[in-house]
């Protein structure tokens, strides 16, 4: 039985999690054919699953030094430009400084500055 209106999205790029291992568990062909039973008799990829790639860059888009950046690391092509890069944007100031900084900007002070 499929599920009509799923999404799935995701970035094959996406970089693992910070110590810690894949998400994802790997499953051999035979699996999956016992799982899906007759269902095997087509691609089920290319016969149910639209793919579309997204272009857009929303999170980054007024910074494009930092896209640029973050696209190199991965691709894991690091330069020395790529590695100085994020050193040229480490707070120049104490944190208490900043934390007076960014809580004069608006009404709801920092909660964590760094960790």
């Amino acid at each position: 039985m499929f599920i009509s209106g799923v999404s799935g999205t995701g970035d094959h790029l996406q970089l693992p999690p910070v110590n810690g291992r894949p998400v994802f568990k790997k499953i051999s062909n035979k699996l999956v054919i016992t799982r899906l039973g007759a269902a095997n008799a087509f691609n089920i990829r290319k016969e149910t699953v639209e793919y579309d790639e997204l272009t857009i860059n929303g999170r980054q888009k007024g910074d494009e030094t930092f896209f640029k950046m973050l696209d190199v690391v991965r691709h894991g092509c690091l330069t020395d430009e790529t590695i100085d890069m994020p050193k040229s944007r480490v707070f120049k100031v104490s944190i208490q400084e900043k934390y007076k900084e960014l809580e004069s900007k608006g009404r709801n002070p920092p909660i964590c500055l760094f960790f």
